[in-house]
């Protein structure tokens, strides 16, 4: 089965180090990240968000540690003789440091995709992905609209009712749980 999985939240534990950088960056002592719209989170501008994560980007990108179970899940899934295909909103011109994030944590990763914070459907449709692990509920509804399961990582900004065709994981162990019962 070809199987698309997102990135940030998902594979790096991304969401942990960045509230951390942005409490320090903008004076703030935020516990919790609610809202996928950070800049919402932290009252400022989507522009000086953006503007912060353009002039840190390698520290934000490479400094994460894996989503515990990632590492090994993915290694499962390649086992059992699956595809894996990242799929990430990241920018094209961040390649070459997901890329090098990927090496040093020794995480599988032939097919990268970049979707510049465009929608990851058309690339789901391209790519002929049969399952997509996610953790952002926008992309996670829009791929479940398109008939592709989607196993959505729990987050603390992903807590809205789950449409059809996405079910909510807590851990990698009942990601692959799911998918062994989608592919028998």
């Amino acid at each position: 089965m070809r199987i698309g999985v997102d990135i940030d939240g998902v594979v790096s534990d991304s969401y942990p180090f960045w509230l951390e950088e942005l409490n320090q960056h903008y004076g703030k002592n935020i516990a919790v990240i609610d809202d996928y719209e950070m800049h919402l989170v932290f009252d400022v501008p989507r522009e000086d968000m953006n503007n912060f994560f353009v002039s840190n980007v390698e520290r934000l990108l490479m400094m994460p540690h894996p989503i515990p179970g990632a590492k090994q899940g993915i290694e499962t899934l390649l086992q059992d003789g699956h595809e894996v295909i990242y799929i990430t909103a990241r920018a094209l011109e961040e390649r070459d440091l997901t890329v090098q994030w990927f090496k040093m944590q020794e995480i599988h990763h032939e097919h990268v995709l970049f979707t510049g914070f465009d929608s990851k459907v058309n690339f789901v449709k391209q790519w002929g992905i049969e399952a997509f692990i996610e953790d952002y509920q926008v992309n996670a509804k829009l791929i479940a609209e398109c008939g592709v399961p989607v196993f959505l990582l729990n987050a603390s900004y992903n807590q809205e009712e789950l449409s059809t065709g996405i079910t909510r994981c807590h851990n990698w162990g009942e990601i692959l749980d799911g998918i062994r019962r989608l592919n028998p």
